[in-house]
């Protein structure tokens, strides 16, 4: 586990944890389209289905909440562009030089417990972000300060 994704777990880098990686590819042409993992606490996956190297019975979230007795509450998606590590480029496919997208995930319970951290990265050329939200008739003060 990557010291990034350790932070997002609250988690020292190195701690064991149940890892589930992923390649998705483009079922009409085969091409790679996405690579990816979901990182699990071994308290909640650990000696269970969610370390065989099978497809899950049900969406993971839903096997995440059975297997931890609590409920998904809140999810932070971090995006980030950046040039692609060796691996994921030659994983995806990528010429020299092409950018991907990556996000990370962290989904919580109501109690603020990390059930699960993916993170997912494609080819920047291929990801279209849309982000629709109301606009108040009248401006506010927000209630967080900006992270930018």
């Amino acid at each position: 586990m990557t010291g990034e994704i350790a932070a997002a777990m609250d988690l020292p880098a190195g701690t064991e944890v149940v890892v589930r990686r992923r390649h998705l590819y483009n079922h009409e042409t085969g091409k790679p389209e996405e690579i990816g993992a979901s990182y699990i606490l071994t308290s909640i996956g650990g000696g269970t289905y969610l370390e065989e190297p099978t497809v899950v019975p049900k969406a993971l979230l839903l096997c995440i909440e059975e297997l931890s007795g609590k409920r998904y509450a809140t999810a932070r998606d971090h995006w980030l562009s950046r040039l692609p590590t060796g691996e994921e480029a030659s994983a995806l496919e990528l010429p020299t030089g092409a950018p991907v997208m990556q996000v990370i995930h962290v989904a919580r319970a109501e109690d603020g417990t990390v059930l699960e951290v993916s993170e997912s990265v494609w080819p920047a050329d291929r990801i279209v972000v849309i982000d629709e939200y109301p606009v108040e008739p009248e401006p506010s003060e927000p209630d967080t300060p900006s992270e930018v």
